[in-house]
């Protein structure tokens, strides 16, 4: 019964167990095999300690029921466990042992069920990618670590606070809490420093239950991407021109657009150099969901049209914006998809996708992405001011290159935000007029 360790997974495995380590940080690449270890430790914890309590959380809900609960535990116990063992409750996302112990999971993103969830004792809560998480919510979830319950042998459970994310920039309360053991709003000492351990990991530590393909993929990502995804090195996104942009924040999983929400498409045109296409909705409170891309180069306008058109299927659209090739824009009119020209001003545009991407008094921004939109968020870590030359100012002016999906994200905000449209008008930001398109 139960995981088959790597090097990696032995190392954390001692830390897990050492009764002098009670907050652990496994932070490091996708899929190098932390999770799995924690399920598994979870689950031994429930079988050691009759009457025992584990909660396993991240923020949110949506996210444990396809993630941890299917993806991770459920997944983990069907592979690794003999039938019978357990039972799972899915209305409740537990699994419930014969000895009377229980694994909860649980989102935290609303305030009735996160009461719920913290209402009660555990002898081990698990902050599954920790880094969604503030550090007042990490600080609440240590408290209910005061389950006291004993081993067959009379031992008590030793309390275990476990987080694993994939690492985020340095500046992050996690690395200060995690990595450094300092108090991320005064750089002092934790009091605790001395019942913390981190372990980090790559990507590579898995080498051994992973795909080639799998590893490929991570080895061809954007090169922040590539360093947290793939070698687990909390990297900050320094000289990105979309500072602001987290995917925590502003990358959502996929949704039925409402056909009561205002639609709109912009168009860069290319033909050695990628034609991208991008759809975007505004929802009632005027957020920006851009939710489908096509991206695509080595072929004409015409088919273009052809493939825009079907993707499009029969959704409406207040207006569709383009470059201002006059050429590409008749050959797409032609073939039944007229164009606006775009909003060209760079500096302006950018300024709108910046405004958009800030985090709003309400708590949430006004521009999402769906997480499907691979090239456009690919681009999103890309595109970088040109460095300051001769003493000049680093931040006039954006790297001209693997940025024409961030062209197009410009021409649609701006055609929201920066032009004078009455049909965005009761939805959008504050209209400036007179802009000269």
């Amino acid at each position: 019964m139960g995981l088959k360790f790597t090097s990696r997974q032995r190392e954390g495995w001692r830390l897990l167990v050492s009764p002098r380590k009670t907050r652990i940080l496994f932070d490091g690449g996708s899929r190098s095999g932390k999770t799995a270890l924690i399920a598994e430790y979870l689950i031994r914890r429930a079988l050691q300690y009759p009457g025992s309590r584990q909660l396993a959380a991240r923020k949110y809900r949506a996210h444990v029921k396809t993630s941890l609960w299917n993806d991770t535990l459920k997944s983990y116990i069907s592979r690794h466990l003999p039938p019978g063992i357990c039972r799972f409750q899915e209305s409740e996302l537990a699994i419930l042992f014969p000895n009377g112990s229980s694994i909860c999971a649980g989102g935290l993103d609303d305030a009735e069920r996160t009461e719920k969830i913290l209402g009660n004792e555990y002898i081990t809560v698990f902050l599954n990618e920790a880094t969604q998480l503030s550090f007042p919510t990490m600080q609440m979830a240590m408290t209910r670590l005061a389950q006291r319950v004993r081993d067959r042998k009379g031992r008590f459970a030793v309390p275990k606070l476990i987080l694993d994310c994939n690492p985020r920039g340095p500046r992050h309360w996690l690395h200060a809490v995690g990595v450094r053991h300092v108090d991320p709003d005064t750089g002092e000492a934790l009091a605790d420093a001395a019942r913390w351990a981190r372990l980090n990991w790559s990507a590579y530590d898995n080498k051994e239950n992973l795909p080639e393909e799998y590893l490929y993929a991570l080895e061809s990502l954007p090169e922040v991407m590539r360093e947290r995804m793939l070698n687990g090195v909390w990297r900050g996104n320094e000289g990105a021109v979309y500072s602001e942009f987290d995917e925590d924040v502003h990358v959502v999983e996929p949704f039925e657009i409402p056909a009561t929400w205002k639609r709109l498409r912009s168009i860069d045109f290319g033909y050695t150099n990628p034609f991208v296409c991008l759809w975007g909705a505004l929802d009632p409170d005027g957020r920006l969901y851009l939710y489908r891309e096509h991206y695509k180069a080595g072929v004409r306008a015409a088919e273009h049209a052809e493939i825009i058109l079907k993707l499009s299927g029969g959704e409406r659209f207040s207006v569709t914006v383009a470059d201002h090739d006059a050429g590409e824009r008749a050959e797409l009119e032609s073939r039944g998809l007229p164009t606006e020209p775009a909003m060209k001003n760079v500096a302006r545009g950018i300024q709108c996708v910046k405004n958009r991407l800030a985090v709003c008094p309400d708590g949430h921004p006004r521009l999402y992405f769906f997480r499907t939109l691979r090239n456009l968020l690919s681009e999103i870590y890309d595109y970088r001011w040109l460095p300051a030359q001769d003493g000049g100012n680093a931040k006039e002016e954006p790297f001209k290159e693997n940025d024409h999906a961030m062209d197009a994200l410009r021409y649609m905000v701006a055609a929201v935000d920066c032009a004078d449209r009455k049909e965005f008008r009761s939805v959008s930001a504050p209209v400036l007029r007179n802009e000269r398109w």
